[in-house]
């Protein structure tokens, strides 16, 4: 028959089993934690980067329509210049001419 001490020591045995178990499950369970959060984090490094290449995709693609419309405005201005310069050229011309008439 188990003597008392040798209840006690089993006892003792077993619980230091359970603390070493209950370690190494800690460490098991820290190890799959930090490896969960470094791949979660992964992802949402990369979830970010796609989001920040669509948000630049649309700006350039918003550009580009902003620097048409400028260039569009832009030309309809030179055209209504060239249109105005156009309609004084037969009078400058004659001015100079007669600047030059008269100094010759």
């Amino acid at each position: 028959m188990d003597s008392m001490i040798d209840k006690i020591r089993a006892a003792e045995q077993q619980a230091e089993d359970i603390r070493a178990q209950a370690v190494a499950d800690a460490r098991d369970m820290a190890v799959r934690a930090r490896e969960e959060a470094a791949e979660r984090l992964a992802a949402a490094a990369e979830s970010e980067r796609q989001k920040t290449r669509e948000a630049l995709a649309k700006a350039e693609e918003d550009g580009k329509a902003l620097s048409a419309q400028v260039l569009l405005e832009a030309r309809e201005v030179v055209a209504r210049e060239e249109t105005a310069a156009r309609a004084k050229l037969k009078d400058a011309v004659a001015y100079l001419m007669e600047r030059v008439d008269t100094q010759v």
